[in-house]
């Protein structure tokens, strides 16, 4: 695992698009991460709003701080596909629209849409360690891509509770991108491994009203 220390102060800018979720249940209130893909829309795992849920805000800061200033959330959706009960991570997309649109500093990074992946891939997300939620940084090794689940299959075992939604960058060059979103972990004979819906396969699902 890696953090901050990892990044110069200009990397930790460029993917300052990933934000802290927070989500109230009647059971108590959770935390999962998501990633900013316009000003006013963030795309997250669906299972981190599933259920029944009494309140949804969101956060841009690199900390969680439950009394620190939050964004509060229009509407949210699950993608129609997500079934929960059949497999966690097939389809597991959410978008959430904010009632305000995000910070100028929050850099909006396009979503990448190539079939080839060549550089650095980064997975941000806000699990809790040591008992804190900051954002955290991870380097996972690309495993493949599974067109058939629409997925990004990483070589990962990093992931904490609250990770789920979490963004996994590409930096290629000087451009970076937004190429999926964190679902969960596999812990199959083949290894443990990451699923990650890939956002390109649901572009027009995210972008529609």
């Amino acid at each position: 695992m890696q953090t901050s220390a990892v990044f110069a102060n200009e990397d930790w800018d460029l993917f300052n698009s990933s934000l802290l979720i927070e989500v109230s249940r009647p059971t108590g209130v959770f935390t999962c991460t998501g990633v900013a893909v316009t000003p006013e829309l963030i795309v997250t795992a669906a299972h981190c709003l599933d259920g029944d849920i009494l309140k949804v805000r969101v956060y841009t800061q690199n900390y969680y701080d439950p009394k620190a200033d939050s964004l509060e959330v229009k509407s949210f959706k699950l993608h129609s596909d997500y079934r929960p009960k059949k497999s966690r991570y097939s389809s597991d997309l959410a978008k959430i629209q904010l009632k305000t649109k995000l910070p100028d500093s929050i850099k909006i990074l396009p979503i990448f849409t190539d079939q080839i992946i060549i550089g650095d891939i980064y997975r941000f997300g806000f699990g809790e360690r040591n008992k804190k939620n900051l954002r955290t940084v991870v380097t996972p090794k690309l495993r493949k891509i599974n067109p058939v689940e629409r997925v990004l299959e990483l070589n990962d075992k990093y992931s904490y509770s609250g990770d789920s939604g979490g963004p996994i960058f590409l930096k290629k060059g000087k451009n970076a991108y937004v190429v999926a979103i964190h679902s969960t972990l596999s812990f199959g004979p083949e290894g443990k491994y990451s699923y990650n819906p890939l956002l390109s396969s649901y572009k027009n699902w995210i972008f529609e009203n």
